[in-house]
């Protein structure tokens, strides 16, 4: 039992691990609260100034006061960076300046409100991105977090609270928190908080005390943060328990082991009931013992681990000849407190042989752990000797018993010989030596017939007096009887050397296999190559045919394999697994009249395509070590397969960024060549027509020279804001502006395109002023405008209006052209796409432009239908407050 007392070395490498990260990384501490209010930056703040005092090099990366006084006056007396500007949308905003952090490189740095979303620009999206980077370099953080925050607790908090969460941080920042300090307050003292001003300042605070911050919402939340604390505490245990003899029972968890017998589905749910009570985490173990079992074994075992997983155990399987020892090494490990177990049953035979019941030996040699014994719901009868006897004759299966009694007969022949020469006491050993031979190669049952014929065929034919079962000698009965014990004990002993022997290798296959997958995955270039490899050497060893369907590019399943096309129906099978991310087929409960299994391959994020197995030959379902190894294989296949779609993701950005920039170049190169030679053909046709007023026909080369020219020149107006928009070089020129100058600049400068196209302008002389910028917004309305004169067809008239709308302007175009289908409405405003079917002109950068323009303006823009036909555009524009205008003089 000392031997088993030894900690696990996993524990021990990963303990080693941790302690490696956190001596190569900085140290996260994170203040956790159940909302905003309960003084996290307060509490990070005070833990600051602790670190100063004790002469530690602390900065402040980023803190917000949110206009609480006394949080801005603990930020005196201690160092705060200046935050990194960025312009956005022509607005500036403040970030945390991870460059200065990196540069000064602080012992400590305070980083506060973990889920924020940074600024489009910044070095990452998230700040805990930002966070990680600073860990990285090796400098400590105290950073802020509330419950609502954590991605794995947004569901829930969203159905408490009604409120959708938009910022969420992975749970595995907890999992890197070196320390976790829970910041609480009663929900009363919150409420009270919120109404002194403490919390929000002004209406935020009143529209606050209406949604979000409820009593029983706050009470919810705190319940939240309070186990998520515990969680983390309850792992820092166990990993610091790593290695100690008895567990620290800090916290009742319960343990049960299952196996094939259907009273493990009582034992299961009595201690789901135990735990439910308890309020304390529970595991179900099923402990491999080498034992083969029948299909009706194997369907009984799937449906009790079943069981405990719908009742929420952790489940764990584990492979161990000594069923006792297994259940002590997992109590020790895991913290367990409580061991369940079923009374059992009265099995002198088979308890002689292994030294005891279950039960006895965990009473008997498991001191720290309590064991929990459950009644039976009715008397069951104890097999009689010769129903175990037949039991391991059926184990053993009949072949062996004959070959057994064969061997027997040739070793008797063998005694017959050698008795003159050696004695009869010698041919004892011969037939001793016979037994081990058994034990090599048969069961128990072939053990124990091979240790009783031999002793009787012994005493029979080679003790004196031969062929009868009387012995005169005493010490031939002592030798006899000797003979028979050692006999019995050694071929048990050899037949268990075997049986670790068969388990090992059994093992040692497993774990080969799973090596040389990972092998061929990573030594392959491509899926092309290593999927043939895995799906074969899975094949090979499990009896079955293999093979993967991947997902196409639209996000289907394909329905060929390396073997062909799928069948209609085993095809429905595969595709409901990948829909529903859940195992079909056979063996399954879920259409198993399948001849296959469809095992989903998912990786972190992504669903990859299906694994297919099918079994060679008809059993009712693989064995808990083979279900194991296919899943892990399947799982590390569905992670390889899951690299390689990023992979080519990347690379396919990388392709378009190259291809992005190699167009804004030629963008900029054309526009900015071509406008040069465009202005000398203008003013050459401005010159001409100047120099020949009365010639009609100079006159009418002039104005077509003016019509070409103003039409390129709007090409490359449109390439060059375009370049722009892409570049984020716009620069608006906010100023108040009216509406109407806006549309009578532009429908002046259209003259020309708008002849033969009434128009009807609606503007209400009391519509207020925008802020725009005049030359972008007159440019946004032109686009539109030329957008209907060239596409809506001759003779089209045009409408313009503008209307009020709740703190928005709606500036409203339409014409009665033809329109634009539904389906391509939404593409309208994509760079170089054009309606298919328009006459042939123009770049497609028009309405691009025009969305871009006004989405700089905080506006919106749609496509619509006229009815009863045309097209027709709607701008949004906000309204903001208006300026005070002069007074008059009287």
């Amino acid at each position: 039992m000392d031997q088993d007392k030894r900690p696990n070395p996993e524990d021990l490498l990963n303990q080693l691990k941790h302690e490696e990260a956190k001596n190569h990384r900085g140290q996260l501490r994170v203040f956790l609260g159940m909302s905003a209010g309960v003084g996290k930056t307060y509490a990070m703040l005070t833990a600051a100034h602790q670190k100063v005092r004790e002469a530690r090099n602390v900065v402040i990366g980023i803190v917000e006061t949110h206009g609480r006084s006394d949080t801005a006056r603990l930020l005196e007396g201690l160092k705060v960076l200046p935050r990194k500007k960025l312009i956005h949308r022509n607005s500036s905003f403040e970030e945390l300046d991870i460059d200065a952090i990196l540069a000064l490189k602080p012992e400590l740095v305070i980083v506060d409100e973990l889920a924020h979303t940074n600024i489009p620009g910044s070095r990452h999206k998230k700040r805990h991105q930002d966070v990680q980077e600073i860990l990285d370099a090796g400098i400590d953080v105290y950073t802020a977090l509330n419950v609502q925050h954590l991605e794995s607790r947004k569901d829930a908090v969203e159905s408490i609270t009604g409120i959708t969460i938009q910022e969420t941080v992975p749970d595995s920042i907890l999992e890197q928190a070196t320390q976790i300090e829970l910041v609480d307050i009663a929900p009363n003292e919150l409420l009270k908080r919120l109404k002194e001003g403490k919390v929000y300042l002004g209406d935020k605070a009143g529209r606050a005390a209406e949604n979000f911050f409820k009593e029983n919402k706050l009470t919810a939340l705190r319940e939240i943060a309070l186990r998520i604390t515990a969680e983390r505490v309850d792992q820092d245990l166990q990993r610091f328990n790593t290695g100690k003899s008895t567990p620290w029972q800090t916290n009742e968890r319960l343990l049960v082991a299952i196996s094939h017998s259907p009273s493990s589905e009582k034992l299961i749910r009595a201690t789901r009931r135990l735990a439910y009570n308890l309020e304390a985490p529970w595991i179900a173990v099923h402990v491999d013992t080498g034992i083969h079992l029948n299909d009706e074994d194997q369907l009984q075992l799937q449906k009790n681990i079943q069981l405990a997983q719908e009742l929420k155990a952790e489940v764990i399987n584990i492979t161990e000849t000594d069923l006792p020892r297994a259940l002590e090494k997992l109590a020790r490990e895991k913290n367990v407190t409580q061991i369940i177990v079923g009374r059992p049953t009265r099995r002198w035979f088979r308890h002689v042989l292994e030294g005891g019941s279950l039960l006895n030996k965990l009473v008997r040699d498991h001191h720290e752990v309590d064991v929990h014994v459950l009644r039976q719901d009715k008397v069951v009868v104890p097999p009689s000797l010769m129903t175990e006897i037949l039991m391991l004759r059926s184990q053993t299966g009949f072949a062996k018993y004959w070959y057994t009694l064969c061997f027997l007969v040739a070793l008797s022949i063998a005694g017959v010989v050698l008795v003159p020469a050696v004695g009869y006491r010698s041919v004892g050993f011969l037939f001793l030596l016979g037994v081990m031979i058994v034990g090599f190669f048969g069961g128990m049952g072939s053990v124990m017939l091979a240790a009783s014929l031999s002793a009787l065929i012994w005493n029979f034919g080679f003790i004196p007096p031969i062929f009868t079962f009387a012995i005169f000698q005493p010490e031939d009965v002592i030798l006899c009887f000797s003979y028979f014990v050692v006999a019995l004990v050694t071929g048990f002993l050899t037949q268990r050397i075997r049986f670790h022997e068969r388990l090992m290798r059994e093992r040692e296959e497993r774990t080969n296999v799973l090596y040389q997958t990972l092998k061929d995955i990573s030594e392959s270039p491509s899926s092309k190559e290593y999927i043939p490899k895995v799906t074969e050497r899975v094949g090979e060893l499990l009896q079955a045919h293999c093979a993967v369907v991947l997902r196409t590019l639209d996000g289907d399943l394909e329905r060929h394999t390396p073997q062909g096309r799928l069948e209609e129906k085993e095809f429905a099978v595969a595709q409901w697994a990948y829909q529903n991310q859940k195992m079909a087929g056979w063996s399954t409960d879920t259409l198993s009249q399948s001849n296959s299994l469809y095992i989903p391959l998912t990786g972190t994020s992504e669903k990859i395509g299906v694994f297919i197995y099918k079994p060679e030959r008809r059993i009712r379902r693989l064995s808990p070590d083979q279900g194991h190894l296919l899943y892990s294989i399947t799982g590390q296949l569905a992670l390889a397969l899951e690299r390689e779609v990023f992979k080519e993701r990347a690379q396919e950005t990388l392709r378009l960024k190259d291809s992005e920039r190699l167009h804004q170049t030629l963008l900029n190169s054309i526009s900015h060549e071509i406008r040069t030679p465009l202005t000398v053909i203008r003013g050459l046709g401005t010159g001409l027509r100047a120099q020949s007023p009365s010639n009609a026909d100079l006159e009418k080369l002039s104005q077509d020279l003016d019509e070409a020219s103003d039409r390129l020149n709007r090409v490359i107006e449109n390439l060059l804001d375009m370049s722009r928009l892409n570049s984020g070089a716009f620069a608006l020129k906010l100023e108040w502006q009216d509406l109407s100058d806006i549309l009578s600049v532009t429908l002046r400068k259209l003259q020309k395109p708008l002849d033969g196209h009434p128009v009807h302008l609606d503007i209400n002389a009391q519509q207020g002023l925008l802020h725009a910028d005049f030359r972008l917004l007159e440019h946004a309305l032109s686009n539109i405008i030329l957008n209907s004169t060239q596409y809506a067809g001759e003779g089209s008239q045009i409408w313009i209006r503008a209307e009020n709308q709740a703190g928005f302007v709606q500036v409203v175009i339409e014409d009665d052209g033809k329109g634009i289908p539904a389906e391509l409405r939404n593409h309208v405003f994509e760079k170089f796409y054009r309606v298919p079917g328009t006459a042939p002109g123009g770049t497609g950068l028009g309405l691009s432009i025009v969305k871009g323009i006004i989405e700089l303006h905080g506006g919106s823009i749609v496509c619509t239908e006229r009815p009863p036909q045309g097209t027709r555009f709607v701008i949004t524009l906000p309204l903001k407050p208006q300026p005070s205008l002069p007074q008059e003089a009287p």
